[in-house]
Parts: structure tokens; C-alpha cells; sequence
């Protein structure tokens, strides 16, 4: 064998480079989700920690060292999605895939490795379809109703109210304000959807009110 051949044999595979990149791509859009779902939240500052360990084997060029990196990464992500990343664990088993997909190793395993890595990018994501279906259109549920901080919830909703549910989480905006979610009766006609808002636009201490979606902090930001 020549120092060029031995050299490419210690070399990372294309195939464990590409089930990197695909736990990368899939950190990533689970970040995302969390952010467009959640919002900035603890669990979603905690995921920017995956996809930087996740990107750590893409810097290593050398066979063994990547097979450790990966080890290394694959272990530390299965620790954080037992935590508080749950969503680390589908980048973990895509890197811990990794260290078996060298067909020059063995050709059958490397195959077998790309094959459930492929299926784990896939099935998740043809699964969730729907979900982010109705996440992206799905209609109002509510209301976001940002408000002094010495308004009470009681100052927002009364029994008399029978278009409203409920008032949900409350908690501070940054400004000295706070924020109530005012859910309200499903099904709600649009003219009773802008007849509540009007009520509560009324309230001592309301500022701004926006459409509240349950599932997607992005739609209901103001």
C-alpha cells in the first residue's frame, strides 16, 4: 500500500461525515422549532450547547480521532437529552451512527448505519409534518395582553365574561409590565374574537394586545 493509499485510509469517510452534517441540519431545525414553539427559553439557550457539540467532529480529519470525537459528542448529547435538551437525542444516535459508517471497515455496517440514519432524519420529519402544519395556520386562540404590573387577573376577566376560558401564564416583560394569556371560548366567531378584544383593550392597565397561537411563540410575538 502506498503512503497515498494509507493516507486516504486514515482519512473520515464521506459517509460518517454526511451522518454529522444531517445530526447538525437536524439540531439545528430542532432549535428552531423550539424558538418558533417556545420562544427564548432556557430549554432553547440550552440547545445552541448541541449544535456546537454536535459540529465538533466536522473539525477532525483523521479516522481514530473522529471515531473518539464522535464517541465523546454522541455520549455528551445523550446526557443533555436525559436533561434539559430532550431534542439532543436524535443528533446523538446520528453521531453515534457515525463511528460505523466506514464501508473500508466494513462495508455491510457502514450501510447498515447510513440506512437508520437516513430513516431516523426521515420518519421524524414526515411525522411532524402536521404538526407544523397546523402550527403555521391553525387559528387564534386567544389573546396576548400585555399589561402594568399592578394589574390583576381579575382586573381582566370577570364571571361575566363567557367568551373567555381562562387567563393563563403570567410573567414579567422586561419593561416593568407583564404578560396574561386570555384564552378564549373555541370556536369564537370573529366578531366576538374582535368584541373581546375591544373589552379588554377597556381595562385599566392594558397597553397592547395581540392574537395568542398556543403552539408557535412566533405568531403570538408582540
Amino acid at each position: 500500500m502506498t503512503m497515498t493509499q494509507t493516507s486516504a485510509v486514515h482519512r473520515v469517510h464521506a459517509w460518517q461525515r454526511l451522518l454529522v452534517v444531517a445530526a447538525l441540519v437536524a439540531s439545528v431545525v430542532l432549535l428552531g422549532w423550539a424558538y418558533q414553539t417556545g420562544g427564548d427559553t432556557l430549554r432553547f439557550r440550552f440547545g445552541w450547547v448541541t449544535v456546537a457539540l454536535t459540529a465538533v467532529p466536522l473539525f477532525v480529519a483523521r479516522g481514530r480521532q473522529f471515531t473518539y470525537a464522535c464517541l465523546a459528542v454522541g455520549v455528551s448529547l445523550l446526557v443533555l437529552a436525559c436533561g434539559p435538551v430532550p431534542a439532543g437525542l436524535l443528533p446523538a444516535m446520528l453521531v453515534l451512527l457515525a463511528t460505523t459508517a466506514d464501508p473500508r471497515r466494513s462495508p455491510w455496517r457502514a450501510r447498515l448505519s447510513v440506512l437508520v440514519g437516513a430513516a431516523l432524519v426521515v420518519v421524524p420529519v414526515v411525522a411532524s409534518a402536521g404538526a407544523v402544519h397546523d402550527s403555521l395556520t391553525s387559528p387564534p386562540v386567544g389573546f396576548v395582553v400585555h399589561t402594568d404590573a399592578d394589574t390583576e387577573v381579575t382586573d381582566l376577566v370577570g364571571p361575566g365574561d363567557v367568551s373567555v376560558v381562562g387567563v393563563h401564564t403570567r410573567y414579567d416583560d422586561g419593561d416593568g409590565g407583564q404578560i396574561s394569556f386570555v384564552e378564549f371560548t373555541p370556536g369564537l366567531s370573529a366578531d366576538g374574537q374582535d368584541q373581546l378584544r375591544r373589552q379588554l383593550a377597556l381595562k385599566p392597565g392594558v397597553s397592547k394586545i395581540c392574537s395568542w397561537y398556543r403552539n408557535n411563540h412566533l405568531r403570538s410575538a408582540c
